[in-house]
């Protein structure tokens, strides 16, 4: 399908850093395709690229099914670093174990954490980089949709793997020098996803675990980023 001018194939995404089942990999694409056809604004920097949107994959089903149960597929992982050191980092916080609570068993709930919580991880590593060009080098294909057409059987040139482990080192000091700021982050998705079920408590009168589709929950997401994000900055997406 058509994203952002460039032909994406959903059942060719980047392969998956955890071991998935092919039903599990066809439910995927049957979830994801109708929000991709939305194109969310708000949203971008998730929605925008096959490797971000194989990072929501990642995130989907460690949310979808138990994270403690799934198992990491050493080969792939050794092939995208970047994408491992992002979700083992998101993963191992305690946030995202609350969330991955609330979605067990819910596979359109566990998509819109996936997806939120990715937008919010990528605008804060971007805006973290943006002004180290050695690093930023390394991380803009995951928003970079004119790199997207790579081939993935092809190994990365040597300066590409230097550059992939300088990034993997800057995202790890970067977390772990700034520990309160990342925890912040993860809260504020925590927060806003809790908002947006409070929300649809109200509607209903009852408690609930159901949330509204993503398309319906736009206008939500901009004004929460706008009102509590954890930098000053306006824009959602960069």
């Amino acid at each position: 399908m058509l994203i952002n001018g460039i032909e994406i194939d959903l059942s060719k995404l980047e392969k998956p850093l955890l071991l998935v089942s092919e039903d599990e990999e066809l439910l995927f694409r049957q979830l994801i395709q109708p929000i991709l056809q939305h194109e969310l604004v708000q949203c971008q920097l998730a929605l925008s690229t096959k490797k971000s949107i194989s990072l929501v994959k990642d995130f989907w089903l460690a949310m979808y099914k138990d994270r403690e149960k799934l198992y990491i597929n050493s080969e792939h992982a050794l092939q995208y670093p970047i994408r491992l050191i992002i979700f083992e980092l998101v993963t191992q916080a305690d946030y995202f174990k609350r969330l991955s609570k609330k979605s067990f068993g819910d596979e359109c709930l566990a998509l819109i954490y996936a997806i939120v919580l990715l937008q919010f991880v990528l605008q804060w590593i971007k805006e973290r980089f943006s002004e180290n060009k050695e690093v930023y080098e390394a991380l803009k294909l995951l928003y970079r949709t004119t790199e997207d057409n790579g081939d993935d059987q092809t190994a990365p040139s040597r300066e590409q793997s230097i550059g992939q482990a300088i990034a993997v080192k800057a995202i790890r000091s970067e977390v772990r020098e700034n520990s309160q700021e990342f925890a912040s982050l993860l809260y504020q998705t925590y927060n806003f996803l809790h908002y947006l079920h409070d929300i649809e408590k109200e509607k209903e009168g009852i408690e609930t675990t159901r949330l509204p589709s993503m398309r319906n929950v736009e206008d939500t997401l901009n004004r929460f980023y706008n009102k509590r994000y954890t930098t000053n900055k306006a824009s959602f997406t960069g």
